[in-house]
């Protein structure tokens, strides 16, 4: 802890060097065609706030600069003959590092009238231009200002409408308009990625926290429904995010201490005057810290690790070599109490370990061939590996296994894709990417129904998955915009595929008001382990059941409205209908694997289960502006299920509703320095699910679950109060952020499951954890 002490110290001292100095900063930016993503020249960019104006032009690269800004926020206004104009309000300019915009201009239809497309409408425009509806963009800036996000990119989009969070404060998984928490596709760089999550369990799609710092993101993309045709294999939604560059003129760094341990990145150019630049980012959490003080503490606290980088080297004038990839370590382990006069409940008795290692990289080349073709290629790879055992000491001190699994997955991927702008009105977006996926699965569980532990999956091989897709977007006139395609996978393990056709439109009725109508439909295989799962009949009979099992298919319909009724407030309206089938059940059951966040089955599945979600999705929204924003959501659905006994019931997930209140303040001082203060109220509807048959409990002695109340139970709705506290220090060259994070500021412990205690034979609440405080200091210069 002295060691910590004396590091903030120091952190701290060093932020204060030449504090008297004048407080500028340099803004620097690129302008790009949102449709070809050419570089466009001589656009007029104007910035200025209530007491400052400046302006410049780009060069034939489409970048501009422009020196001696003055701290706080500013407001950019873009512009070009033959291009609409743009109107970009608040960046945030700091003194410890430059302030880079990527801006994209939308070229313009018609000539006879005079548009401007400003932050009532365009604040959260997806950067994907094929996206119309269900979809938002979100910032860094964002992703830090929300209170209890802990600078995680997950649990910021928890915010949003549509999306539920689970009452467990431990995992950052979300609910998607009623789906499972597994049907989420995760993206980085345009390719596929494995969960990036630290301490995440086999097949699912969440975590504790996201293997990569919010750092080395720029604006990114989140879709909930009917999403593009680029996007395949996922059925809730996608979150796709990318890396910004490193600054390729000045060298910058940022080290972050705190409570959850050790952050440090690095950007600037390989050699001074050259347009290259790299990007590093590396965590170490501080229980990692406490366990190489203690080595008693790595059976009592977990502890992770991780490191990202982007790499970006242009090629000349039309061409860009990027190499980027994350990769984490984390360790969780916790002992049973050896003193079973010390039992009160089972996790007293519990023995567990979760070690999880992944890592994803890209090489990609994009190459601009004239002003309207862009074509892109990238190898990628990843790799994914989960080791966890999970057991209980019995009442006469043998531990009786639950879980073990050993589970790796790795994959590689070459992808091309052309981008081509016809016209004005025509733009198209055609790829394909092929994949050889690798697996090694051994795992052993105990048998739901009979409490055996027994073989789920032992095999290793390899297969190919093939994808392929094109879309095209028609903007008629400005106030139309039409976007259509189609997304191919085959998968080659037992040769099942998917045609799923997109489309979407959106109409401005208005320079305020628009409706937007969408369709899609989305397909999703399962985890590799449950198409390896096995059943042994003996004499060495192994049978595969599942190696026959097709796609999950959804059919999503969205229907929305926009209002801007000023700037800086707007409201958007989303209602929308999700027919679900094919969906893997076990023949004559309950079961269904819409039910299922993901991981390991060995049970037969056929692919004749269905469902269905419904509802509407509100946001009224300020942005930040005068110093304050706030953010109100509310999510009305309902979530049903037909499994294999075709009996309608509720969905596991099917919480029904919920609200999100978000506000944030900021008040500048004279030397300016900035406080801002951020809550976060949630109101959500608890889960389904089914509860532990007491008496049939204790006759078997081990948890036996009451099938004639499947679903008919759900968890209490929980009330969370989030709030978070920063105060940014701006010197000459640097800039210190003190931030206090707490999560659950009214000390809620929900019940989040219920569990049989067999030592006291009884049902037992599993509860939240409580109150969770997080305190940083971040150091940027």
């Amino acid at each position: 802890m002295k060691k910590l002490t004396t590091l903030f110290l120091l952190l701290f001292l060093a932020a204060g060097i030449n504090y008297a100095q004048e407080k500028t900063q340099i803004v620097r930016g690129k302008v790009i065609d949102t449709d070809s993503k050419f570089p466009l020249e001589s656009v007029s960019i104007a910035i200025f706030d209530t007491a400052y104006i400046n302006g410049t032009e780009t060069d034939k690269d489409g970048n501009f600069i422009i020196e001696k800004i003055p701290l706080g926020r500013i407001n950019i206004k873009v512009s070009l003959i033959g291009y609409y104009n743009t109107f970009i309000p608040e960046i945030v300019v700091s003194s410890g590092k430059e302030v880079f915009v990527n801006i994209e201009l939308k070229e313009s239809i018609i000539t006879t009238e005079e548009i401007e497309v400003t932050a009532d409408m365009e604040k959260d425009k997806p950067v994907n231009s094929m996206a119309l509806i269900s979809s938002k963009s979100f910032t860094v800036e964002e992703t830090r200002r929300y209170a209890g996000s802990f600078d995680d990119p997950l649990r910021a989009v928890q915010s949003f409408a549509g999306v539920v969070s689970s009452p467990n404060l431990n995992t950052n998984g979300i609910i998607i308009r009623g789906n499972s928490p597994k049907g989420l596709l995760w993206r980085l760089e345009d390719i596929d990625i494995p969960n990036p999550n630290h301490f995440s369990y086999a097949g699912q799609s969440s975590g504790g926290l996201t293997i990569f710092s919010s750092q080395l993101l720029t604006k990114s993309d989140f879709y909930t429904s009917a999403f593009p045709p680029e996007f395949g294999n996922a059925l809730s939604g996608v979150f796709d995010m990318r890396f910004r560059n490193g600054n390729p003129f000045r060298r910058e760094f940022t080290i972050q201490a705190g409570i959850q341990g050790i952050d440090i990145s690095a950007e600037g150019p390989f050699v001074k005057g050259k347009s290259s630049s790299y990007l590093f980012n590396y965590r170490y959490s501080i229980f990692s810290f406490l366990q190489l003080i203690d080595k008693e503490m790595e059976n009592k606290i977990p502890s992770y690790q991780d490191l990202s980088f982007k790499l970006n080297i242009p090629t000349g004038d039309i061409g860009t070599l990027t190499l980027f990839g994350i990769g984490g370590i984390s360790k969780s382990k916790f002992d049973p109490e050896q003193d079973s006069t010390k039992w009160e409940d089972l996790e007293d008795r519990k023995k567990s370990t979760l070690n999880n290692k992944m890592g994803a990289f890209g090489l990609s080349y994009g190459l601009l061939s004239g002003k309207n073709t862009l074509w892109k290629s990238t190898i990628s790879g990843s790799y994914n590996e989960v080791f966890f055992e999970e057991g209980l000491i019995n009442t006469s001190y043998r531990y009786e296994p639950s879980d073990e699994v050993n589970y790796k997955t790795s994959r590689l991927s070459v992808s091309t894709a052309l981008n081509h702008k016809f016209s004005t009105v025509h733009t198209n977006k055609t790829g394909i990417t092929y994949s050889k996926l690798f697996f090694d699965a051994d795992i052993s569980s105990q048998q739901e129904n009979t409490g055996i532990f027994m073989q789920f999956a032992d095999d290793e091989g390899n297969t190919n998955l093939l994808q392929a897709y094109t879309q095209s977007k028609f903007d008629f006139f400005y106030r139309l915009s039409i976007t259509a395609g189609l997304n191919y996978s085959l998968f080659r393990f037992n040769n099942n595929y998917s045609v799923d056709p997109r489309f979407a439109v959106r109409w401005l009725l208005t320079d305020k008001q628009a409706i937007s109508l969408g369709y899609g439909k989305h397909s999703q295989l399962e985890d590799i382990s449950v198409y390896l799962s096995e059943n042994n009949y003996g004499s060495g009979v192994v049978y595969n059941p599942n190696k026959e099992l097709d796609f999950s298919r959804a059919h999503h319909f969205v229907l929305g409205y926009d209002i801007a009724f000023r700037n800086d407030l707007r409201m958007k309206i989303e209602t929308y209908y999700q027919y679900l089938y094919d969906i893997p059940v076990m023949r004559n059951s309950y079961y269904s694997m819409l039910n299922n966040p993901g991981g390991y089955f060995n049970d037969s599945l056929i692919n004749e289960g269905t469902g269905r979600n419904f509802g509407i999705d509100i946001t009224f929204e300020k942005y930040m502006t005068d110093n304050f924003y706030y953010l109100v959501t509310a999510s009305l659905f309902d979530s049903k299920y037909k499994g294999g006994d075709g009996i309608e019931r509720n969905g596991r997930y099917n919480g029904n509703y919920v609200f999100n209140i978000l506000f944030g303040k900021e008040f500048e001082t004279e030397n300016k320095n900035v406080w801002g203060i951020n809550l976060k109220i949630n109101y959500t509807g608890g889960q389904y699910y089914i509860p532990v048959d007491l008496e049939s409990s204790i006759a078997a002695d081990r948890e036996i679950l009451d099938y004639g109340k499947i679903y008919t139970k759900r968890l209490n709705s929980f009330l969370y109060l989030d709030f978070s506290l920063t105060y940014r220090m701006n010197y000459s060259k640097a800039s210190g952020i003190f931030t206090l994070q707490v999560k659950n500021l009214l000390n809620q412990k929900p019940a989040i499951g219920y569990e049989y205690n067999a030592v006291l034979q009884q049902v037992e609440a599993r509860t939240e954890l409580g109150i969770t405080p997080m305190f940083s200091y971040r150091l940027e210069f």
